[in-house]
């Protein structure tokens, strides 16, 4: 059981990631944990997903959306899509228009 737990330590720290971007002066955090993941639009949580456990997720990939809203009141649509078996991928885009797009891989020993 210490070899799994150690794994398991290893895998989490591998898994997890944070992600930082700027829009329009707005700042757009995406943190993925092994059991879940956050969406922050300047520092507020906006979208959550989150699993008991690693092993309940069945579909390799999550969505989280929110929205900004501009001081003239235009509303930004913010879509991130993230998540992989053996790699780690995430897409992040407001608006239609792509911000961020990244590959990661897991090592898993």
């Amino acid at each position: 059981m210490k070899n799994y737990k150690k794994n398991g330590k290893t895998q989490e720290k591998e898994v997890f990631k944070v992600w930082q971007l700027e829009y329009k002066g707005h700042i757009i955090r995406i943190v993925n944990a092994m059991t879940e993941e956050v969406l922050y639009i300047k520092n507020e949580v906006i979208d959550k997903k989150s699993r008991d456990n690693m092993f309940k997720q069945v579909y390799p990939f999550v969505k989280l959306k929110g929205e900004i809203t501009e001081a003239n009141g235009t509303i930004s649509k913010v879509k991130v899509k993230i998540g992989g078996l053996l790699c780690l991928n995430i897409v992040v885009k407001v608006n239609g228009t792509t911000l961020l797009n990244e590959k990661h891989q897991i090592s898993i020993k």
